[in-house]
């Protein structure tokens, strides 16, 4: 029993999902890392005599980042032609945002977070990192919106900061003489895509944020972005359709067995309406019927009776080579009285 949906009836609406996440530096095996990359020649550079962060044993060793290469990969991939945006996309990997301050040093810790939990990317504006690096104080980084992190107790500088487009007179000056600091600009940036976090203030505040563990480590909170898609589909049963019940128990005088055997590679289950044979000696001699069975043709009386209504119990969608795609279960069966209508809306969500 078949019927076609009309275009009309059918519902197509993509729209995002997000799921928070929560991950410190022990956070052993779940694929997102912190580590430092630093700029130096690499002149006749050997990997041997690099600096390097070993992370998470596996069979073969441990996965290890060195600082240079990293260093030259970031640069290359998020900050390349960072001072002049117009030159367009093709040499930026990290967006170009004109409100993105990318500004690099000789030195930034990185923070990646593998696409099983960023989905499709990072939600702008979700990510907070907490470091306790300082002996004396917590830092609290947090997400703008547009790519940028700053520091959340200088969060009313930052916001000066980045309404003047970034004046660095707007910034708020710590202390006087050598050991001074503009605080209040950007301390770092988020590529959402990539599930790339980069810590790149070197001044003394920030330069070891996401580098130490333990007591003095980081946590990083965030929400995932995730493109689905959900379709809805309205099944209409007019009136006197759908009338007839495909439910075995309708019939009578059904017949047809196999003996299976307790350890055998291949198992068959028969509809009733045929008379398999299975010869456990000889299974060459065994007679398996057709490949499609019939449900016998003699109903049980009580059906044709005129108060019989049959009851929905699922409902499937197929396509025009009558293949099944998905079908729906109902929580309870809906009995399908002849003189009323139905109305079923089938409803389910697909990642895109």
């Amino acid at each position: 029993m078949f019927r076609r949906i009309p275009p009309d009836d059918i519902s197509i609406t993509p729209f995002q999902s997000h799921k928070e996440f929560s991950f410190t530096n022990s956070s052993s095996g779940s694929g997102v890392y912190a580590f430092q990359a630093v700029s130096s020649s690499t002149f006749n550079y050997i990997s041997s005599s690099d600096e390097k962060l070993f992370v998470e044993p596996d069979p073969t060793g441990s996965f290890r980042f060195y600082k240079k290469p990293t260093y030259f990969w970031a640069r290359n991939r998020y900050y390349n032609s960072f001072s002049d945006r117009t030159e367009g996309p093709l040499n930026n990997f990290g967006g170009n945002n004109v409100y993105t301050n990318l500004t690099l040093h000789g030195q930034l810790n990185i923070l990646s977070i593998p696409s099983t939990f960023t989905g499709t990317k990072i939600k702008p504006g979700s990510v907070e990192i907490t470091d306790n690096s300082l002996n004396h104080k917590t830092i609290t980084l947090k997400d703008d919106g547009f790519g940028n992190l700053y520091d959340n107790d200088y969060s009313a500088s930052y916001a000066a900061y980045q309404s003047s487009s970034y004046d660095s007179t707007k910034l708020t000056q710590s202390g006087s003489g050598q050991g001074s600091q503009l605080l209040g600009g950007v301390i770092g940036n988020i590529f959402y895509t990539d599930g790339i976090i980069t810590i790149t203030d070197t001044g003394s505040l920030y330069n070891e944020v996401l580098t130490k563990t333990g007591a003095d480590g980081w946590e990083v909170d965030f929400k995932s972005s995730v493109k689905n898609i959900e379709y809805e589909y309205m099944c209409e049963v007019p009136e006197f359709k759908f009338n007839k019940s495909t439910n075995i128990t309708t019939t009578f005088e059904r017949s047809g067995s196999i003996e299976v055997p307790e350890s055998g590679s291949a198992y068959k289950f028969f509809p009733p309406g045929n008379s398999p044979t299975h010869n456990l000696n000889t299974p060459s001699a065994s007679s398996y019927g057709d490949r499609a069975y019939g449900a016998t043709d003699k109903i049980a009386p009580f059906v044709t009776h005129s108060k019989f209504a049959p009851y929905v119990t699922q409902i499937g969608l197929y396509n025009d080579q009558n293949q099944l795609l998905a079908y729906a279960k109902l929580a309870k069966p809906i009995k399908n009285d002849d003189e009323l209508a139905l109305g079923f809306i089938v409803r389910f969500d697909v990642n895109s």
